[in-house]
């Protein structure tokens, strides 16, 4: 078909379209922001371009890699992507892959998250890449990133070895205009001289190709004007110091370096750089990488001299801030500019109400937590991964460390409260993609065990936080049907005893079947106890055309006295305070009239307050 020249695409979409141009065949991933939107694009672009490529959500990252590296042992030039925590999961994996030679290709897109905007913690991969000695590309731009992926599954196949292209959040999600190549048709067989060599012969041989000849580096001045400061980045850092120096009117004047590779390290061309200067200024994140591979020296101005922040992400304030006096006290500006104003210092001086990350209006979520934590109040809460880690902001997760971690930490508490003979409720939350992702093995091991605690499983039927991916238990797959494996009977193969499912909304059903659940698990002759909370995401609903069969809606009356108890222990972003009438209201614009406010209103229970016209959904508690 003809092409444009170029399009226009988010960070995400170029990688994808530089997998497709590379000639990519087998693409699995497993979704986590920031790369979410890298299997979408290359399914888009296969639909596009009628290609064969086989596409895959996988249950975790793991799995992933994989499902992708058996294609690429077999002869096919596969990629799999996830998010940097994400990459914990599959690194045991990752690091025993390398040493089987390669027929076809392996790309593992490993995508950051500097400050960190959606992850747990900020994490550099390449410093894992630098450790196991895997190759690893640092895109500085969208467009970048599309020429990478490309280069990368050649790169993969011409020396039989995995290679990492590590995109970080700015440029996953940034958008630019992006050219269209043609698609290129694979080799059949990698070259055979690599097939007996070991990893580090293979890594040797790539390593004198990539480093005589550095790709996508850059210098942005030909010769230096000057040897008082030079600047040494990667990744979007590089594109950040170039703005700042542009808009001070130092272009000109500051050579910058830009290393697309950090490894293996092109040693010899980046101290043919730094020896020109007195002083080297290394702007790299989300950690160490460029810094960690040079010398300490006085001359390097980084994370360990202190003039670079050892955490957070480089943003162009924080690049300013770390700039502005090293180019005084080298001369280059008299005083230091007043900063950018920061975009923070402008919202302030709006007076806009807080709003602290919340669960979206009628969230199912929501309805849960409340009934746990109304339930058990002095319960111990272990939460887990996903758009319910803000049971937190209900007073209702205790801890969170990763995916599946709930079951886990929640068995630790159990033992413990056991062993003590303490009489602590022991309460674990886990959502249904986590549970399928790596909550099966932990539930497994809590049963052979014999924890005594209830787990709250939250099934919202889809995978809500990182866009909507369908779960196993829908038996779709991202390209069409395939087998749903059912959660009660995975329970039930786990050796759980005691299964019962509840739809949330309902609160007092919910609240005596944790009473319930709780007494089982208590019991000499019970044990692990699953309530199975089902109902689906209010946005997925809402995009399959089900809120106006599902709910009535809800009003506040004249006789809300203003406790403000729905506002404190619910936190409904529908419900808004009215200073004026001393009241709380509803805002019709965002409310889905799921009802489930009027459990929580105090007032109810004289029959007044909140009310609702659907008799049978609120059971007896409101008045009509």
């Amino acid at each position: 078909m003809t092409h444009q020249t170029q399009e226009i695409m988010l960070g995400n979409v170029a990688i994808a379209r530089g997998l497709v141009e590379g000639g990519v065949e087998v693409m699995t991933a497993y979704p986590g922001t920031p790369s979410s939107e890298i299997l979408p694009g290359v399914l888009t672009f296969r639909e596009r371009e009628a290609l064969p490529i086989y596409i895959e959500w996988s249950v975790n990252e793991k799995v992933a890699l994989d499902v992708a590296l058996g294609a690429a042992l077999a002869g096919k030039w596969s990629a799999v992507a996830m998010k940097q925590v994400g990459f914990n999961v599959a690194l045991d994996a990752a690091i025993h892959a390398k040493e089987v030679p390669i027929r076809g290709a392996l790309v593992i897109i490993s995508a950051d998250d500097p400050g960190p905007h959606s992850s747990q913690t900020e994490q550099d991969t390449r410093q894992i890449a630098i450790i196991e000695g895997f190759a690893v590309l640092d895109p500085s731009s969208p467009r970048e990133a599309k020429e990478m992926a490309a280069y990368a599954l050649t790169l993969s196949h011409k020396f039989g070895v995995p290679v990492i292209l590590r995109p970080v959040n700015r440029v996953s999600h940034a958008r630019q205009n992006v050219p269209l190549g043609p698609i290129e048709k694979n080799v059949e067989e990698g070259p055979k001289e690599c097939a007996s060599l070991s990893f580090e012969q293979r890594m040797a041989l790539l390593a004198r190709e990539v480093t005589q000849t550095p790709p996508f580096m850059e210098i942005s001045l030909d010769r230096p004007p000057q040897t008082r400061l030079g600047i040494l980045a990667s990744g979007m850092a590089y594109r950040v110091a170039l703005d700042i120096l542009n808009k001070l009117g130092l272009e000109a004047q500051i050579p910058a370096m830009k290393l697309g590779m950090t490894t293996p390290f092109p040693e010899k061309a980046v101290q043919d750089f730094i020896s020109q200067f007195e002083k080297i200024l290394i702007l790299e994140e989300s950690d160490m990488g460029i810094e960690w591979l040079l010398e300490a020296s006085e001359s390097i101005l980084g994370r360990r001299s202190g003039h670079v922040p050892s955490e957070g992400e480089l943003n162009t304030d924080r690049v300013f801030q770390v700039m502005a006096p090293i180019l005084k006290e080298t001369g280059f500006i008299d005083e230091i500019p007043e900063p950018p104003t920061d975009l923070l210092d402008l919202i302030s001086q709006m007076h806009l109400p807080p709003r602290p990350p919340n669960l979206c209006p009628g969230c199912v979520h929501r309805a849960a937590f409340y009934a746990i934590r109304k339930t058990f109040p002095d319960g111990v809460y272990t939460g887990d991964i996903g758009c319910y880690t803000l049971g937190t902001m209900l007073g209702a997760v205790d801890t969170v460390l990763d995916m599946g971690a709930s079951v886990n930490i929640g068995s630790g508490f159990a033992s413990t409260y056991s062993q003590d003979k303490a009489d602590v409720p022991v309460l674990a939350t886990i959502g249904d993609s986590t549970f399928y992702h790596s909550g099966i093995h932990s539930l497994m091991d809590a049963v052979l065990n014999d924890r005594r605690f209830v787990l709250v499983l939250l099934d919202n039927s889809i995978t809500a936080m990182t866009g909507m991916q369908p779960t196993p238990e829908s038996g779709r797959s991202l390209t069409g049907e395939g087998t749903a494996v059912s959660i009660p009977e995975l329970l039930t193969g786990c050796g759980v005893k005691w299964v019962k499912e509840v739809d949330p909304y309902r609160v007092p059903e919910m609240e005596a079947l944790l009473r319930e659940a709780h007494n089982f698990a208590r019991d000499p002759q019970g044990g692990i106890a699953v309530l199975w909370v089902k109902r689906p995401c209010i946005i997925y609903a809402k995009s399959q055309g089900m809120l106006e069969t599902y709910f009535p809606r809800v009003k506040v009356t004249e006789h809300c006295v203003g406790c403000k108890v729905c506002l404190n222990t619910f936190g409904c972003p529908a419900l808004v305070w009215n200073e004026a009438k001393q009241q709380v209201e509803i805002n019709p614009a965002i409310c889905i009239g799921c009802g489930t406010c009027a459990y929580v209103c105090p007032q109810n229970k004289s029959g007044s307050g909140l009310f609702s016209i659907h008799e049978d959904f609120l059971l007896n508690q409101v008045l009509l």
